[in-house]
């Protein structure tokens, strides 16, 4: 949640309007308004703030309209809902039963506005935090497998161009065996805390699972193989074993439209074939043997 929580009010009122935005932007709220329904949709659509303030009754689209619209749009859902009503009390349950998170009763209380905002974002903090605890791997910080799946899907779904990377650790069974587990363990966690340092928004690194990983990119193979490098040898000056990471991927374009199992599948078979290669090569010949193979006949290439 931003250091300042936004809320969105809105209502046909102008008076309202003034005695809601004055009273929120004075309690330290940073305060968007909408004169109708239409207009408060578009606004929450562009700017997802943390909490909406909404009139029930307005002229074409309607208070329970706005409602339904937030909370059936993915992106939206999470965003705390307040009815602003003189309607009688019997309202609330199709206000609640349209996906409302509570009400306030006209005309205006400012104790009752401060209080039940302030509940309703300590509430959609406390739900973030759980959701995001959810979508973590607890070792290294990283997204975890679902989230990455959700990810994927959203990436696919919006058709901007992206390589999926899924890299892992060469020997490290061997690692583990002779150094221990937490070696192994800290291992991972400077390679993900490397790697992800490197990425830009909304570049993503995951962890897939033991010791593979799995990288969102948005940029060229060329800066992507780089990338690997700096890792490698960031990894290198830290621990005292040869370092390796086997890297596959598969690449998204717009006018072939992979699926996300699919793009998994070819990622995993490309990983598959470097690794068992990379098993086989020279130490000193494995990094400029692997790039030329990624280089000269990727996936999806």
């Amino acid at each position: 949640m931003p250091a300042t929580p936004r809320v969105l009010v809105v209502d046909d009122d102008p008076a309202c309007l003034r005695i809601l935005q004055k009273f929120l932007e004075k309690e330290g709220y940073q305060v968007m308004v909408a004169t109708d329904g239409a207009s408060g949709l578009a606004r929450a659509q562009q700017e997802k703030p943390e909490l909406i303030i909404c009139d029930w009754m307005m002229p074409g689209v309607d208070g329970p309209q706005v409602c339904q619209a937030i909370k059936g749009d993915p992106a939206l859902k999470e965003i705390f809902f307040i009815f602003l009503t003189a309607l009688e009390k019997s309202y609330i349950g199709e206000g609640i039963s349209k996906g409302a998170d509570d009400f306030i009763t006209k005309p205006i209380d400012p104790v009752e506005v401060g209080a039940k905002v302030k509940a309703g974002l300590r509430l959609t903090q406390a739900q973030k935090a759980l959701q995001d605890l959810a979508s973590r791997d607890e070792l290294t910080g990283l997204f975890n497998r679902r989230h990455w799946d959700n990810t994927l899907k959203e990436a696919c779904r919006a058709g901007r161009p992206f390589l999926v990377a899924m890299a892992d650790v060469d020997r490290f069974k061997e690692i583990n065996d002779q150094w221990g587990h937490r070696v192994g363990d800290a291992f991972l966690k400077e390679l993900a805390q490397s790697w992800s340092a490197q990425l830009k928004k909304p570049e993503m690194l995951a962890r897939h699972g033991g010791d593979e990983f799995a990288c969102l990119y948005y940029r060229d193979l060329s800066s992507l193989l780089a990338l690997r490098r700096r890792v490698e040898m960031g990894l290198a000056a830290v621990f005292p074993f040869p370092v390796g990471l086997s890297l596959g991927y598969a690449r998204f374009q717009p006018d072939r439209r992979l699926t996300p199992a699919a793009l998994m599948a070819q990622a995993d078979r490309a990983l598959y074939e470097e690794k068992s290669q990379n098993r086989a090569a020279l130490p000193k010949t494995q990094t400029k043997t692997r790039e030329k193979r990624l280089l000269g006949k990727g996936p999806g290439t």
